[in-house]
């Protein structure tokens, strides 16, 4: 019982963890969806991108994956921007809403955009990698803490409150919530649409970057881009669904959900069966049926 007991606090700490970073990595798809109302299809392949920044830091530069977070974002917001332009600009400039032939062409696009991506990284990068970095772990009681899955954890709740102090505290951020609420008459306001909604994506790219290189401290031989895009890109999507789209905070929410189910789970239904039970089961079918705008109003 005591083990057991061990072993319970144990997955319980760890899933909590995990779940910051988990939700660190939806926190870009959640802003990106809550500026252009624009789901990115493609959001798994740039946890990947930025996972991979990560790994070539760390290989060429010796950079840990938390001295890699600034450079990933910084790349990120650039990307961000680029996409916007490249991919959205020509569809969403002198538009109110974002209506469904719009919501259409971008879903087409992203989607397109995501098969490009994992098949040049699948031609460059023919293994997995990884970052072995443990910078050890403290012994609380019957836990270990790693200290790598801590320092983690602290920084994606430090970026989800400075996304969110952003966006209520500045100017531009403001404009971005206005330019989310009511197009028009942000246009009256003298605010130009254009580069608010550049920005706005730029930073959901940013986080989501520096996110898949928090992401790597938990994937020590694991950025594969077979894989990244497909486990995490649907993870994301459900915790953002579980927080609601656009809710800052609803992010960090949904990620602790999720990973309490996916590692606390695992003590009673085996690894795989949890993650299943985390995505269907427990919390995508009940908020889409009962609390489809989230748990955070």
């Amino acid at each position: 019982m005591a083990d057991f007991v061990a072993l319970f606090l144990t997955d319980l700490v760890l899933g909590l963890l995990l779940g910051c970073v988990l939700a660190v990595i939806a926190h870009g798809l959640n802003i990106i969806w809550g500026v252009a109302k624009v789901v990115n299809v493609a959001h798994g392949e740039f946890i990947m991108l930025g996972a991979y920044g990560a790994y070539f830091l760390y290989l060429y530069g010796g950079f840990n994956p938390l001295l890699s977070v600034p450079i990933d974002a910084a790349i990120g917001l650039v990307v961000g921007m680029g996409f916007y332009f490249g991919f959205l600009y020509r569809e969403l400039r002198g538009k109110e809403s974002m209506g469904l032939q719009s919501e259409l062409v971008t879903l087409v696009s992203t989607f397109g955009l995501s098969l490009v991506i994992v098949n040049i990284a699948q031609s460059i990068w023919e293994h997995p990698v990884g970052i072995l970095w443990s910078p050890g772990a403290a012994q609380v009681g019957p836990v270990p803490v790693p200290f790598g899955g801590l320092y983690v954890a602290v920084v994606s709740v430090a970026l989800i409150a400075l996304t969110d102090l952003f966006l209520t505290r500045t100017y531009l951020g403001n404009a971005i919530r206005a330019y989310t609420q009511d197009i028009p008459a942000t246009q009256l306001m003298g605010i130009n649409p254009t580069v608010v909604a550049a920005v706005g994506i730029g930073m959901g790219f940013s986080v989501t970057m520096a996110g898949g290189a928090l992401l790597t401290v938990w994937l020590p031989t694991g950025i594969d881009p077979t894989k990244i895009g497909i486990l995490y890109a649907p993870i994301s999507f459900v915790i953002v669904v579980l927080g609601g789209p656009g809710k800052m905070w609803g992010s960090l929410v949904g990620g602790l959900t999720i990973g309490l189910i996916i590692n606390v789970g695992q003590l009673f239904l085996g690894g795989s069966i949890a993650l299943a039970t985390a995505v269907a089961v427990l919390t995508l079918i009940p908020i889409l049926l009962f609390r489809p705008e989230g748990i955070l109003r």
